[in-house]
């Protein structure tokens, strides 16, 4: 189903014994005694090592255990790192599989398993149909005309419809089967026809009932290879990506893993949470982090976490906590090139002010801060001010820097006694660009310097809509 991705983690405790609770038996057309094969199951978008065997000399593979597999999609690699895929249920660890090297689906057999012997028999019966639909597509790659696509869209159609009604049918026959969990996760959210053309109200529903159809009470359904592609499309394209949308959706989501004791999928989903947004560099959405943080490191409920990474985490909503998107920003109070007059940031009274970590020796300050000049002089008198924090206690360089390029914004010195703007904005590297409405809340947070007009644009343009004379 998927590119194979190995972890080589083996899964300590698998003792052996003639009363094992897992035996699993191979008869692999292809390879001889003495060849080695590893035995792993889907971990979301890679694969762990359970075990590894070689043939022995009655040509068999087996697998022994004393305690129980976990349950989900196993994958049976061949030295060549072909691979045959296969169900490892709940119950019933005791079977024998025949296949060949190849994995070709007419070679594969099941003795002992109801659950393989459907998952192999829907392979066998997606043989023809997978063969008509190849042969139409490739006709439909050479219709010259709409009307020769529109001829074959119908049969292409009804083949999916043929391949989808069998796996329903597999879901009805066997309702309390792995198998059928797993043909069910595949099937699309079919929305009311009731609902009409209304796009909001379709989407809507779509939101809603994503998850209907992929069972999130069984941690089996982590060890398959459906649950990372349908974990990530949920939150990256289902919702729009700020923190206000995300954020009650993750909550719902990690709270039904954990009141059903999914504790693989709870763990993962969180990771997974944490590690997607920490990378993203759409503005504001480090607050997904945060909340991740807040809410699952530090209030205890992230149980798998070391001391030093639930640390981590506390220590990172602790210096983040004052400039989080829709907070009001920690006002600083700090001198001119005089060193005589004090400017406040919070008694400031514009639509928008724009504040700007930097200082003039840095390498990307000196291309940026010329962008930011640019926006400045265009929009300053419709209500923009920039606040322009030096953070280095460089005054000649600095005082010069400004006359250089004639900065007439505010622009004051952060390197004084009792300043603490380097706590309050956890402010490690310049430039830093913070973008404020007329009440001081932050509204984005360093966004790149060539962005930040259309940006301020947009908020006066709420301004003003909003103050109308």
């Amino acid at each position: 189903m998927k590119t194979l991705k190995l972890i080589l983690i083996f899964l300590i405790g698998f003792g052996f014994s003639a009363k094992a609770q897992y035996n699993l038996v191979f008869k692999v057309d292809g390879l001889h005694p003495g060849d080695s094969c590893i035995l792993a199951h889907y971990y979301a978008d890679q694969n762990k090592i359970v075990d590894t065997a070689a043939v022995q000399k009655d040509g068999k593979l087996h697998f022994k255990g004393s305690g129980p597999l976990l349950h989900g999609v196993y994958i049976l690699v061949f030295p060549k790192r072909n691979y045959i895929e296969f169900i490892v249920p709940k119950d019933d660890q005791q079977f024998e599989i025949a296949c060949d090297t190849a994995s070709t689906p007419q070679s594969k057999k099941a003795i002992g398993s109801l659950e393989n012997e459907v998952f192999f028999g829907f392979d066998k019966f997606a043989i023809e149909p997978g063969l008509r639909k190849k042969e139409l597509i490739e006709k439909y790659k050479k219709c010259t005309s709409e009307a020769c696509k529109d001829s074959l869209r119908p049969m292409l159609r009804a083949i999916d419809m043929e391949v989808h009604n069998e796996k329903k049918r597999i879901i009805d026959q066997y309702p309390n089967t792995f198998v059928a969990k797993l043909y069910k996760a595949l099937m699309e959210i079919e929305i009311p026809e009731e609902l009409g053309d209304d796009e909001w109200k379709r989407y809507e529903y779509y939101r809603e009932h994503y998850w209907d159809n992929f069972d999130l009470t069984d941690d089996g359904m982590m060890r398959t290879p459906i649950y990372n592609g349908k974990l990530e499309y949920y939150f990256t394209k289902i919702f729009a990506q700020s923190p206000d949308s995300l954020i009650p959706y993750i909550d719902n989501y990690c709270e039904i893993l954990e009141k059903n004791n999914c504790k693989e999928t709870y763990k993962y989903a969180i990771w997974w949470l944490v590690s997607h947004y920490e990378k993203q560099e759409v503005i504001c959405l480090d607050g997904v982090v945060y909340h991740m943080a807040q809410k699952y490191y530090c209030a205890g409920k992230s149980y798998w976490a070391d001391s030093s990474t639930t640390k981590r985490m506390c220590e990172y909503v602790q210096k983040n906590a004052l400039i989080q998107c829709g907070k009001v920003a920690p006002n600083m109070t700090l001198p001119d090139t005089s060193l005589s007059r004090m400017y406040s940031l919070h008694r400031l009274q514009y639509p928008v002010t724009v504040v700007v970590f930097w200082q003039p020796n840095c390498g990307h300050c000196k291309k940026e801060v010329p962008i930011l000049k640019e926006m400045y002089d265009t929009l300053h008198t419709k209500g923009v001010e920039i606040f322009a924090v030096m953070t280095q206690n460089e005054l000649d360089d600095w005082r010069a820097f400004i006359r250089n390029n004639k900065l007439e914004w505010i622009n004051v010195l952060g390197a004084v006694e009792g300043a603490t703007f380097r706590e309050d904005y956890n402010q490690k590297k310049t430039p830093e660009i913070y973008i404020l409405d007329e009440k001081k809340r932050i509204i984005f947070k360093n966004p790149p310097a060539e962005n930040v007009g259309h940006l301020v644009q947009g908020l006066l343009d709420e301004y003003y809509k909003n103050h109308k004379p």
